[in-house]
């Protein structure tokens, strides 16, 4: 039949598109290093994860806007993975082909819901980004295009149209290369550019986390950048192996079973940690945004700033807040009554440090303080000063003073205190 047989040319395409297969020959996807059946298995597990995570999102009733998006990556995950989970069901080269199309808009789509979802959580305000349908141009391209092609095939399957079995070869050949561009050039692009996207938007995230947290590591988002960093090093495989398989005849592509594996343990990750991570740039509990209004129509007079500044010391020397390890922004700001603006302000203008540098040197200081006594651990000095783990209190007291605690506090020691501090 000349439609089935457009049909089938169609999903060995997509075939050799998805797992760099050189050959059409159905046997060799199944023969490839793992069984059929271990990678539907392993497939439908890698399915099973987003849905479930997609069905936790949507049920979640703080930040909705970020979990709606969350439940939109989750779907569009798991349809990934329908035309591998679903071959041994579903049966015809038409419903494959269904699949097949479904699988190239959800790959279209995956890339700009993470960006999105990463936006959404650095994002200082519960809102969608300006110009957001530039992000979606390629998603609906590629399911205009695979709507049109899908409906064209199942009315050749259907003997609907009379066209010539030339017609048809020439329509399948036709059909091979638009896919082909959309799946080899423009979705690797886009995943390219959309890695560089969120890594860009991490880098900005961090540095303004410095100016309105002087503990910021449970807010870094480094599972965020490990999954990028998954991603990005699984790209770069792909696109070698695209390249080799222009120049190496026999070149068979990327073991199928490692995308599998790759994907499976990312969405693991993503519903582990995507579920309980909250918006880092916002109040939350009981940190609520400072309303003073006195210099709310004039810019910060030199008596201002002065006045400020005196009001941002006297609460690290004489109130100690730094020794607050939760302390932010909105926290100084409510308790010296002075917007955060102006807070930032002042700091960034007039003392030239940003929030968490301002706080940390005063802790650093009343650590060293501890040191020199020699009497406490350096994880208890570190908690007692007001930050939350040694490792920050290390980087910290490294960036400031040139060396670490351990190392400060034998410089300082006496002979008799030596033997002691080094078994500290």
């Amino acid at each position: 039949m000349p439609g089935h047989d457009l049909a089938i040319s169609f999903w060995h395409l997509m075939a050799r598109s998805r797992y760099g297969l050189q050959s059409v020959d159905r046997a060799r996807f199944v023969q490839m290093e793992f069984s059929t059946h271990m990678l539907v298995l392993i497939s439908t597990m890698a399915m099973t994860v987003p849905l479930f995570g997609a069905l936790c999102c949507l049920i979640q009733d703080r930040n909705k806007n970020v979990f709606r998006v969350l439940a939109a990556f989750f779907l569009a995950a798991a349809v990934t993975e329908l035309p591998t989970a679903l071959q041994l069901i579903v049966s015809g080269a038409v419903g494959a082909t269904l699949l097949e199309a479904l699988w190239l808009v959800a790959m279209a789509c995956v890339t700009p819901l993470i960006w999105l979802y990463v936006w959404m959580l650095t994002s200082e305000e519960d809102g969608l980004p300006k110009h957001l349908y530039w992000h979606m141009f390629l998603p609906a391209f590629t399911l205009l295009t695979s709507v049109s092609i899908a409906l064209y095939l199942i009315e050749t399957e259907l003997q609907l149209v009379g066209l010539s079995e030339q017609t048809l070869q020439q329509s399948a050949t036709a059909i091979n290369w638009v896919f082909r561009a959309l799946v080899n050039v423009a979705i690797k692009l886009q995943w390219g550019v959309y890695i560089l996207l969120v890594y860009s938007r991490l880098v900005s995230y961090r540095i303004r986390l410095k100016d309105l947290f002087a503990s910021n590591e449970s807010r870094e988002l480094r599972w965020i950048a490990f999954v990028i960093g998954a991603s990005a090093f699984y790209w770069v495989l792909s696109l070698i192996s695209s390249l080799l398989s222009l120049i190496v005849p026999d070149y068979g592509g990327l073991p199928s079973s490692a995308y599998y594996l790759l994907n499976l343990s990312l969405q693991t990750i993503m519903a582990a940690w995507g579920l309980r991570q909250r918006p880092g740039l916002r109040p939350a509990g009981n940190e609520k945004r400072a309303r003073d209004q006195r210099y709310a129509n004039s810019a910060l007079t030199e008596d201002a700033v002065d006045r400020i500044s005196g009001k941002l010391r006297k609460a690290m020397t004489v109130d100690q807040l730094y020794l607050n390890p939760n302390l932010s922004l909105w926290i100084l700001a409510r308790h010296i009554g002075v917007s955060e603006n102006y807070i930032s302000q002042v700091l960034n203008e007039a003392i030239g440090q940003n929030f968490f540098d301002f706080v940390n040197s005063y802790r650093i200081e009343a650590a060293k303080i501890n040191l020199r006594s020699g009497e406490a651990s350096i994880l208890e000095i570190a908690l007692e000063a007001g930050f939350n783990s040694r490792s920050s209190f290390y980087k910290a007291f490294k960036k400031v003073t040139d060396q670490t605690p351990t190392a400060y506090r034998l410089a300082q020691g006496t002979p008799e205190k030596l033997a002691r501090n080094l078994s500290v």
